[in-house]
């Protein structure tokens, strides 16, 4: 197999988060070392994530680095009045004239694309990225069998970006969905309307797929709705480096660990600050902490006095995976929240196998109901979730006071990996292309 991928073709300057770089990596990664397929990945040069592999590093894959010019990347300021002023300053009638005439046609777009009439003007950028592509590195030359693009939160356009290329070379379009952009954490992003026009833009940039994969299983029952193509459940999975070194059990104090997000605006993080308060009073027979690694210090912070538990948290900006992990497996307990949403859709968040995969047990605090959650930790045996505080405490105190869990690193569990679902992954791909 030929493979095209352009998992890191990102049009902004951060480019993949590190999570989705972890679950495109080890998928491209696989066929490639394990599968033996030739794999070409496209990185945009100027991103700042390089995903797990900085050149190249123990996968066989071949990068393709492209610098996509200025004027396609997304989220460049907007310098309409600077440049106004500067027209006018030298009397430059024409270029000022000019300038105001686009910013009036750009807006128009914007009003008209709302509406549903017009193509979004990111999508026009990333059919011009794709000619781009197509020009200046080489891959127009080759053959190839499909083109495989892993979209996240809010990525139409490397959608179209992909399907603007599958058209122009005639090869398939294999798609990953790490994340649905019109059902997803957040039920009240879009109104009713918005969701059924999304919903027409992902089918169109669908036009040339031939396989889609989603790691939720909700995931697949909505596609199955909207999408003629096969659905493939590819769940997310665990990860560990062969080098990444292994932590050891901390003996000083009982330690709770968060990875992750905050989500603000969800119930999640008030529910653990609760927690931490009421354990903290508890008399244990170890100092209790929770370990926090999120990118939003400020704000963890200013919650953390706001609930009066400053003392029994230690807050750390987001580290490295390897560096993760080593920690990860230091804790005691590991903490996942707001795994659902009101609509009911369960959410197995990446987090969740890695944790589960580590060995430690987890504690899984959400408002709503999350059957697949706690059908994925009784499987496990592997801690407990639940919609009330009290019973998080309880659950935590308990644990505290087994002394053997200070004694040594707990066995990892028998939870899927990454190179194994992978490679299943890309024969169930091998199928649906000899059909063709």
């Amino acid at each position: 197999m030929n493979v095209l991928a352009l998992t890191h073709a990102h049009l902004t300057a951060d480019g993949l988060s590190p999570v989705s770089c972890e679950r495109a990596d080890s998928v491209t990664g696989t066929w490639a070392g394990k599968m033996g397929w030739n794999v070409d990945v496209i990185h945009t040069k100027n991103t700042k994530w390089r995903g797990i592999w900085p050149g190249g590093k123990d996968l066989k894959i071949n990068i393709i680095t492209a610098d996509a010019p200025k004027e396609l990347m997304m989220g460049e300021p907007q310098l309409f009045s600077t440049q106004l002023k500067a027209h006018l300053a030298k009397k430059n009638i024409g270029g000022a004239a000019s300038l105001v005439g686009s910013r009036i046609v750009k807006r128009t777009h914007i009003a008209l694309t709302q509406k549903g009439i017009l193509m979004p003007y990111e999508l026009k950028l990333a059919e011009k990225w794709a000619d781009y592509l197509l020009t200046t590195t080489g891959i127009s030359s080759k053959k190839y069998d499909f083109i495989f693009v892993c979209v996240g939160y809010g990525d139409e356009y490397l959608l179209q970006t992909g399907l603007t290329i599958s058209r122009k070379l005639n090869i398939p379009m294999v798609v990953d969905f790490r994340d649905l952009w019109s059902e997803h954490h957040d039920p009240h992003r879009f109104t009713a309307a918005e969701k059924s026009r999304i919903r027409r833009y992902e089918k169109k940039l669908l036009a040339t797929t031939v396989l889609i994969s989603v790691p939720q299983k909700h995931m697949k029952v909505l596609l199955d709705r909207w999408v003629h193509c096969p659905t493939y459940h590819l769940a997310h999975s665990a990860y560990v480096g062969k080098d990444w070194e292994d932590g050891s059990v901390v003996s000083n104090e009982f330690r709770m660990l968060y990875a992750g997000k905050l989500y603000p605006n969800g119930p999640g993080i008030r529910m653990l600050l609760e927690v931490i308060k009421k354990v903290a009073a508890m008399p244990l027979s170890k100092p209790f902490r929770c370990h926090f690694f999120v990118d939003e210090s400020p704000l963890l912070k200013k919650l953390a006095d706001e609930y009066g538990v400053t003392d029994n948290i230690v807050v750390n900006d987001w580290v490295s995976p390897w560096q993760l992990w080593k920690n990860t497996r230091s804790a005691h307990l590991l903490v996942i929240i707001d795994s659902a949403t009101e609509e009911n859709y369960p959410v197995l968040l990446t987090k969740t196998f890695q944790y589960a995969y580590s060995g430690q047990q987890l504690l899984c605090l959400l408002k709503y109901e999350n059957n697949e959650m706690r059908e994925f930790l009784d499987k496990y045996n592997a801690g407990m979730v639940t919609t009330h505080v009290d019973e998080a405490v309880k659950f935590v105190t308990q644990l505290a006071a087994n002394k053997s869990i200070y004694e040594a690193l707990p066995p990892l569990r028998n939870v899927a990996k990454r190179e194994d679902i992978a490679a299943a992954y890309g024969m169930a791909i091998e199928k649906v292309i000899a059909k063709r």
